[in-house]
């Protein structure tokens, strides 16, 4: 794996000279966002590929610059078969677009930004006003795109509804995690006279349902149960605050930011329960399987998962807890459950970390992705 943006330099490649050449891109404002770094360690196992980067690492304006020179100095000396524009990529895709010309380009667009505008309410009024223009600047990217990525056969459909893309040009692969080892430990059955904690980390977004957590909170005032928050903007946090003294919760904690290891390493493991989702109950939050919930079941952690229609493998109290979304009786019963069935929770959360193992892994995403991208160069190769 050679990451330009990262050495500045251009070591010398020995390697087969047959093996397929992709080039990552990336330029978003979270470097290491979890869908990111997924691709590139799914791709890293691909046999027979090639991975290069050029990605970012500052996450200011010049993320931009950085990734846009070291795409430059990747395309003119190692000339890769293809690219791969990570998401968020809808700033740049034109100028990559246009130097890539003669190759074929993979888009991830793992979420629509005009949808947020216009189903989510993300900017309010004057979002809904320019989700009209959105949507034609990202039909025009996701057309001119010769493979469009996503995460479930949910946004697949979606996509094919909104846009008027061919299914065969989309393909869903999971998000993916940081993986803890095949032979790690499960985390040790918490005391029972320990406080219950159930954590959710995360932007706020309504996708997520907040409020609906909030409010099953509030159901549960006469259990020893603690809740702790993490991530949100200025604004989200405040409205979380706002929320929990509405519905007179008190037993919850916030902070704005975790470091990923930290999270990994330490707060997941910690938690007797974690907060998957999504529980909102809008239009994107029925085609999601968050990266929260795949990365709690990764680690072996009971999930509580905010049902989609889509065959995911949930089973509920198995491997999972499952729940309708945008329904806080039905989040709260879940938690009650847990908390008077604390000793089950580490056997579902087994169960829940080979479900991930088995459909939601960066194993999955390689075993998917590598003989798709296979085809396109085929494909390509093949036009007139």
């Amino acid at each position: 794996m050679i990451d330009h943006a990262e050495s500045g330099t251009d070591p010398t490649i020995t390697t087969n000279k047959r093996a397929l050449r992709v080039a990552y891109i990336l330029a978003y404002r979270a470097p290491n966002y979890i869908r990111s770094l997924s691709l590139q360690r799914a791709l890293g196992d691909c046999s027979g590929i090639e991975l290069l980067l050029a990605r970012n690492h500052s996450t200011g304006l010049a993320r931009y610059f950085e990734t846009w020179q070291a795409l430059r100095q990747l395309r003119k000396t190692h000339a890769p078969d293809i690219y791969i524009l990570g998401f968020r990529g809808h700033e740049m895709f034109w100028p990559v677009r246009w130097l890539t010309r003669g190759k074929p380009l993979v888009f991830d667009a793992l979420m629509s930004p005009s949808a947020a505008l216009r189903e989510e309410n993300k900017a309010g009024f004057l979002g809904r006003l320019l989700a009209p223009l959105l949507h034609r600047f990202e039909r025009g990217i996701l057309r001119r795109a010769d493979l469009v990525l996503t995460d479930t056969q949910q946004h697949v459909a979606f996509y094919v509804r909104q846009f008027g893309l061919p299914q065969d040009k989309l393909l869903a692969v999971p998000v993916g995690a940081v993986e803890a080892n095949a032979s790690a430990e499960l985390p040790a059955t918490p005391a029972t006279d320990a406080p219950f904690r159930v954590l959710f980390y995360g932007s706020m977004l309504p996708l997520h349902g907040i409020d609906v957590i909030i409010a099953a909170a509030a159901k549960l005032a006469d259990l020893p149960i603690r809740f702790d928050f993490v991530g949100g903007s200025v604004r989200q946090a405040q409205r979380l605050h706002r929320l929990c003294a509405t519905r007179g919760v008190t037993r919850y904690a916030h902070r704005r930011w975790v470091p990923l290891d930290e999270l990994v390493g330490a707060e997941i493991p910690r938690a007797d329960v974690c907060l998957g989702g999504p529980f909102g109950g809008t239009p994107q939050a029925r085609r999601v399987v968050t990266g929260k919930a795949s990365q709690s079941l990764a680690l072996g952690k009971a999930t509580v998962i905010g049902a989609i229609d889509e065959a995911s493998g949930f089973i509920d109290k198995d491997n999972c807890l499952l729940v309708p979304q945008a329904d806080a009786d039905a989040l709260a019963s879940a938690l009650r459950w847990c908390a008077a069935h604390r000793d089950a929770l580490p056997a579902i959360g087994q169960r829940g970390q080979m479900l991930y193992r088995q459909r939601l892994s960066v194993q999955t995403i390689t075993q998917q992705l590598c003989p798709a991208l296979q085809r396109l160069l085929a494909a390509h190769k093949a036009q007139p």
